[in-house]
Parts: C-alpha cells; sequence; structure tokens
C-alpha cells in the first residue's frame, strides 16, 4: 500500500531538525510558559474541572484558526497537553472534529519545533492520535517513536506503540475515544 502524498509530507515534516531560536524568542517562550502554568495551577486549586474544560476550549479554538500561534497560545497548548485530564479532553474534542485536524496536525509539528523538550513528548503523541484517527500509520509511527525518543515512559505513547507494533485497527482508537465523555475526560474516566 502507498503512502498518500499528505501522509509522505507529515512524515518528512516530522523529521525534519528543530528551528533554531533566538535568545529573545527562547526568553519569550520560557516566560509565557511559566505564566500560563502557574494561572493554571492556581486556577485548578480553585476548581479543576472549570480550569481544564476552560483551557480545553480555549486551546482548542486556538487551534481551529489557521495562523501561526503566539508565545502566549503556544505555552497555552504545551500546559494543557502537558496535563492528562485537559489532554484527554482535547483528543475527544479532536476526534469529534474531523473537517479541523489537518489544522491541528499543522500547529502541532510546528510546536514541536518550538518547544521545550519537557513537553515534546505530550505534544508528538497528540500529533500521533491525530494521525491514527486520520488512518496515517505510517506517520502515527514515527511520531510515536519521537515521543518515546524524548521520554519512554510517556504513558500514552506506550499504549499507541503497543497497539501500532500488534496492528490494531485505528477504528478501535476511534471508538475508544467516542465512548468517553469531553467531561469524562476532565474528570479523570478515560
Amino acid at each position: 500500500m502507498q503512502k498518500s502524498n499528505d501522509e509522505q509530507n507529515a512524515v518528512s515534516k516530522l523529521d525534519l531538525p528543530a528551528p533554531s531560536l533566538s535568545a529573545k524568542q527562547v526568553k519569550q517562550r520560557n516566560t509565557a510558559l511559566v505564566a500560563e502554568a502557574n494561572a493554571f495551577a492556581e486556577e485548578v486549586k480553585t476548581d479543576a474541572l472549570s480550569a481544564r474544560g476552560d483551557l480545553a476550549d480555549k486551546v482548542f479554538d486556538r487551534l481551529s484558526i489557521e495562523t501561526e500561534l503566539t508565545w502566549q497560545e503556544h505555552a497555552q497548548l504545551c500546559v494543557a497537553l502537558c496535563d492528562i485530564r485537559t489532554r484527554d479532553g482535547l483528543l475527544r474534542k479532536f476526534h469529534d472534529s474531523p473537517d479541523y485536524r489537518a489544522v491541528f496536525q499543522a500547529h502541532l509539528l510546528c510546536e514541536l519545533g518550538r518547544s521545550q523538550e519537557d513537553s515534546v513528548a505530550a505534544l508528538a503523541t497528540v500529533y500521533a492520535g491525530i494521525s491514527w484517527l486520520e488512518g496515517q500509520a505510517e506517520v502515527t509511527r514515527q511520531a510515536v517513536d519521537h515521543a518515546l525518543a524524548i521520554d519512554s515512559s510517556y504513558s500514552l505513547a506506550q499504549l499507541l506503540d503497543i497497539a501500532l507494533r500488534h496492528n490494531v485497527p485505528s477504528t478501535v482508537w476511534s471508538s475508544s475515544l467516542a465512548a468517553v465523555s469531553f467531561d469524562a475526560c476532565l474528570k479523570g474516566a478515560a
């Protein structure tokens, strides 16, 4: 079976070296990450379910737009994907929005190159999950391998790796996401 042009392009993009960030850009990114992480932590202390839902909605809405993310938006994405419950809520939203998946994938690829190493496994794994929903097995494989090379203990990447190695069809992933509501994901039921 031959890969589609979209799948070939996505695979080659994942293999590209990360763009070089200037010292100013690194400082802007890091400042935004600290600010967003602190703000989210405070909101979670007050009302965890609302904080996770609000962040998932904000990130989802922003990723639906095809323009480059600001550093604040990049930080919100990284914070959201590094919080397992928020990440799972976003995966549910991505599942329910097939028309936007290519836009989500494009953003995730771009932000992989701009992110700190501690966010890469989450970004690559979510990219893998969306790719699998799209039936892009080779892209999924490369993204999972990339995530595991950065963090071999990242559990969702490990689960996707097992599924891929055992030729589990992507419909199982899709059915699993469909079986759990957005609110259940935010509560940790996924």
